[in-house]
């Protein structure tokens, strides 16, 4: 077949299985046996071209039509998009990892949820500690900030070896590969923080009673109380507010006892004038994902927390990692949905 490859005529012979018996008798065994698996290949194949077709559209169809789909339920039907989409997010990776063996993933998968669990148990509580809100913050800032270096060095690992740098250094092909690791944990894990972290937000806000997603929050907010930890912001306003609940004998959870608590906290005022713990706030707005007030809901203004250009780049991240959930998540069901539609048609 070497002296056949610059022959048109020959190739497409070969090409199209029409070889003709005195040009396979010049191929070796190698070639002859090459050549009728291309024949059978042919044979099986023959006639599917608009069957191939039907295929190729009924994916794209899907592939599209699912982009409308996801963005309409989420759109008006947010908390059942969230519950399902953060369930697959969790559950999927675990079972391909049980599935092929991966057992540093189910390793760290477990330390994660274990944390997480209790620190998710103590957002939950009612009533709910003074310090949970600042410790469930911390914890998803945490996990996001080493999510988000673990993805970077993963990043600049592919960079390297992308434009060849690798070599220079003698890097085997192990350096891909631990790059790939590193992104995919990376990814994956603040994925699944940010998701936490916005549930455990509307918790804690609800059962402090000063925030409602619908309708009036339960509480009267005072000027100096923090809506997100429900602490007082200056020790005169907690110190007034202890006596006036010595004296009325008051059940009320909203009034403070005891010793005073971030008394010495920087406080931050919002353009809506209502007042917060400056770590309270910034963790209701750029940890748990929301851009409006607590209490009055009126829009923020994110830029304001940003002093540094870490900040910016940390909002680019976040956005990141929706697409990640899309292709985690959602990816999977759709060609699932795909390969149940070829079988139902009977294509193959």
């Amino acid at each position: 077949m070497e002296n056949h490859h610059n022959d048109p005529a020959f190739m497409s012979s070969w090409h199209e299985g029409t070889l003709s018996d005195a040009q396979i008798s010049e191929l070796t065994m190698d070639q002859t046996e090459r050549y009728q698996l291309h024949q059978q290949y042919l044979k099986e194949h023959k006639g599917h071209e608009s069957q191939h077709e039907m295929m190729a559209l009924i994916l794209l169809f899907a592939l599209f039509s699912s982009q409308f789909l996801i963005l309409y339920w989420k759109k008006k039907h947010y908390p059942s998009y969230q519950i399902i989409s953060l369930a697959g997010l969790y559950v999927f990776p675990t079972f391909f990892a049980l599935y092929d063996g991966w057992t540093r993933f189910l390793i760290i998968w477990t330390l994660f949820s274990l944390v997480n669990g209790f620190v998710i148990h103590k957002a939950s509580r009612k009533p709910l500690e003074s310090m949970t809100p600042r410790m469930v913050y911390k914890w998803y800032s945490v996990l996001y900030t080493v999510s988000f270096a673990i993805g970077l060095v993963g990043y600049c690992m592919m960079i390297f070896v992308f434009f060849g740098f690798a070599s220079l250094f003698n890097a085997g092909p192990g350096l891909m590969d631990a790059g790939v690791l590193f992104l995919s944990y990376g990814l994956y894990f603040g994925v699944l923080g940010r998701d936490f972290v916005e549930i455990c937000s509307d918790r804690m806000a609800s059962t402090i009673g000063y925030y409602s997603k619908e309708g009036l929050p339960q509480k009267h907010l005072q000027g100096d109380i923090c809506a997100v930890c429900g602490q007082a912001t200056s020790l005169h306003h907690q110190q007034h507010h202890r006596k006036v609940a010595t004296l009325t004998l008051s059940d009320d959870s909203s009034s403070t006892t005891g010793k005073p608590m971030f008394v010495n906290d920087p406080i931050h005022q919002l353009a809506c004038k209502h007042v917060f713990h400056e770590k309270c706030i910034r963790g209701w707005c750029l940890v748990g994902k929301k851009d409006i007030c607590p209490y009055c809901k009126e829009k923020v203004d994110l830029k304001q927390f940003k002093k540094n250009p870490w900040d910016t780049q940390q909002q680019l991240y976040l956005n990141l990692l929706d697409g990640v959930r899309y292709l985690v998540v959602w990816q999977p069901i759709i060609f699932g949905a795909v390969q149940l539609a070829y079988y139902l048609f009977g294509l193959d």
